[in-house]
């Protein structure tokens, strides 16, 4: 560092004082030799990979223009390059330290309880296994995904979904790994998965996932750059060395002019100038708790027109309750009925079953023991049909009894019942036994999200169409999207998974655009690239077909592994906020790639015009280069706002207090 200072200092005061002082321009040659060795290593390493880069340009024009006596030109040159690395580094180390804060996330030990003697065991965190139990100390970090057992704390959470209010933790509470105990009380913790499986586990291979992957307009920028640089390059040595056949003097000149082309053609602005952009706008989205994997999906979301929302769990809560259940016939008793519906839901999987099972339950029945149970199958779209002794049950909504022809024979009251249900918002299905016909009807209710009328609203202000696909019937499609602000155009209802495939497919055809468009692209030709929204299984294909797929985090984990974008909490707000950012990453990917070729296409007329020196081509690329960095470095949250999450985030605070 020392070295770097002293190399800076003297090449800035010998550069603006040899100008005025002829007799000691050879001093100059000090500032080459503090600075160029420095550039001349990386400029040969980079010529043994068969590489042209800025550190080859510059230490080509550096020893240029010592060939031609040229020291205070050379001096310029080291100076201006050695201040341009120096300020790049303190310019990208917010981004990069906001990524590193986030891989840092992984916890380092664990307290286990030995199972025999009950006395606490400090391993590392990657040998806990699944079932594990863990004491979690204040101020300690949770070592893996699991379920409070003992105790009641607040968790700062802060690290996986962006918010900074510590949330309270108690009996039978989730918490997951990598969060912070930041209560006044320890907590005894069941693993549920192990540390590599982890929700921070996750999320760091998202984000390493996330820095891996390039978009169209990056590839396209470098693609540019090989083919530019290049024939450039050879022009300027050209120009160089071909003139000096015609007289020293016209061949001094026209080097002077080949040096100058030479730091020209180094695309350093436009090579970086989305790179750094995409940098600056993942790790703005991870400290809000968006995962996002990659730059071609952040400029892909900044040109999303159409949403498509998945309705159960994504813009409902996906917490059923049994609110209505009518027995009628009379060859079952109420409690049989209840038997055999729990029974046949204790095994599905859809969130629905375990409400059912957990409303059979609070009347007092209990799964039977005595009946046997076969054949277990889901029906996609429709519900579940199982073998119970030699009985056969289905369970499902209206569309599986109206193909099984059974509707129809429904009392009219209880039909009358169901349809009312079902305009309340509440998700309506039945349950046949054998030959004995539907024997039951019940009613589900999920409670609409608090935030998701503002986020529809919002997004129609945007000029984006939402769309709630739903298997519900029409009436209680309707009642959900009513209370959110989606009229009848736009609910699609009674929707098996293959449909909502259909439909994402259909809205993307009609678009008629590719995700794997650029930001240089003509806007108005990137109107319609589809986003789908969804929590669970049966939305994974849609997600992955879609030009943007988006999970809830509290979702399925194949609804995650096939999107491109996560709501780590689950909060639709942060889906706006993931839609505004990419907005603005594609307004400064174009800013920076146009600032970028209209001051290169400056600089070359000069040039040719030989009205510029080799100082002043490096100080508007430097210049260009550093603009273009802080240009993307502005879509992180400024220092003020962030020492004021952190602050807030802080464990141990009258806050976490209170709330505990």
């Amino acid at each position: 560092m020392f070295v770097v200072v002293v190399r800076v200092v003297l090449s800035l005061y010998l550069t603006f004082t040899l100008h005025s002082r002829e007799y000691l321009k050879y001093v100059a040659i000090l500032s080459v030799v503090f600075g160029l060795p420095h550039v001349g290593l990386k400029a040969i390493r980079s010529l043994m990979r068969y590489r042209f880069d800025v550190n080859v340009l510059m230490f080509f024009a550096a020893v240029g223009a010592v060939a031609l006596q040229e020291f205070t030109e050379a001096a310029a040159v080291t100076f201006l390059f050695s201040i341009s690395e120096w300020l790049e580094v303190r310019a990208t180390t917010r981004a990069r330290n906001a990524l590193s804060e986030i891989v840092n996330l992984r916890p380092d030990k664990a307290n286990l309880l030995h199972p025999k003697t009950n006395q606490i065991v400090v391993i590392p965190a990657k040998s806990v296994p699944v079932g594990a139990l863990v004491s979690v100390k204040t101020g300690d970090k949770i070592p893996c995904d699991g379920v409070v057992v003992s105790g009641q704390s607040t968790v700062n959470e802060s690290s996986l979904t962006g918010e900074s209010r510590p949330v309270k933790k108690g009996l039978k509470d989730p918490v997951f790994g990598g969060t912070v105990n930041s209560g006044m009380s320890e907590i005894l913790v069941r693993t549920t998965s192990n540390a590599d499986n982890s929700a921070v586990a996750r999320l760091i291979r998202l984000v390493e996932e996330a820095q891996t992957n390039r978009s169209e307009t990056e590839k396209m920028v470098d693609e540019f750059a090989k083919i530019y640089t290049p024939i450039v390059l050879v022009s300027a040595l050209a120009m160089c060395s071909i003139p000096w056949a015609f007289g020293s003097e016209i061949g001094r000149r026209w080097t002077d002019t080949g040096l100058v082309l030479m730091v020209v053609a180094c695309p350093c602005a436009l090579i970086i100038s989305t790179p750094v952009v995409y940098v600056a706008g993942l790790a703005a989205t991870a400290q809000k708790g968006v995962l996002i994997k990659g730059g071609a999906f952040l400029e892909s979301l900044g040109r999303v027109k159409k949403i498509a929302f998945d309705k159960t769990g994504t813009l409902t809560q996906g917490d059923f309750a049994l609110i209505h259940l009518e027995c009628f016939g009379s060859t079952h008793s109420r409690e049989e009925i209840l038997e055999y519906l729990a029974l046949a839901e204790q095994r599905a999987s859809h969130p629905l079953a375990q409400a059912i099972v957990a409303g059979i339950e609070n009347e007092g029945v209990s799964i039977p023991e005595n009946k046997f149970l076969n054949n277990h199958t889901a029906l996609a779209g429709e519900g579940i049909v199982v073998e119970v002794d030699d009985a056969t049950v289905h369970v499902g909504n209206e569309r599986l009894f109206r193909r099984l022809g059974l509707l129809d024979t429904m009392p009219v009251d209880i039909k009358n019942k169901a349809d009312m249900w079902a305009s309340l918002g509440g998700t309506v299905g039945f349950m046949s036994i054998g030959g004995s016909g539907i024997v039951c009807a019940y009613s589900v209710a999920d409670a609409v999200r608090s935030e998701a009328g503002e986020v529809i609203r919002k997004l129609k202000s945007m000029g984006i169409e939402a769309t709630m696909l739903t298997g519900d019937n029409a009436d209680a499609a309707l009642a959900i999207g009513s209370q959110i602000g989606l009229g009848v155009d736009d609910i699609c209802s009674q929707l098996f998974p293959e449909d909502k495939l259909s439909l994402v497919k259909g809205m993307i055809e009609v678009g008629g655009t590719s995700p794997n468009s650029t930001a240089l692209c003509n806007p108005c030709k990137n109107k319609e690239l589809v986003m789908m929204v969804g929590d669970g299984v049966n939305d994974a294909a849609a997600l992955a077909i879609a030009d943007v797929g988006v999970a809830m985090g509290s979702g399925a984990a194949l609804a995650m592994e096939t999107s491109d974008v996560t709501l780590l909490d689950s909060h639709l707000e942060k889906l706006v906020l993931c839609i505004k950012m990419g907005k603005r990453v594609v307004r400064k990917i174009q800013e920076n790639i146009l600032f970028s070729c209209v001051v290169k296409a400056i600089v070359v007329g000069f040039t040719l015009s030989g009205e510029t020196h080799l100082w002043a081509a490096i100080a508007s690329d430097v210049g260009s280069m550093l603009l273009v960095t802080l240009n993307g470095m502005t879509l992180l949250p400024g220092r003020k706002r962030a020492l004021e999450l952190k602050q807030k985030a802080s464990f141990g605070g009258e806050e976490a207090q209170e709330i505990a």
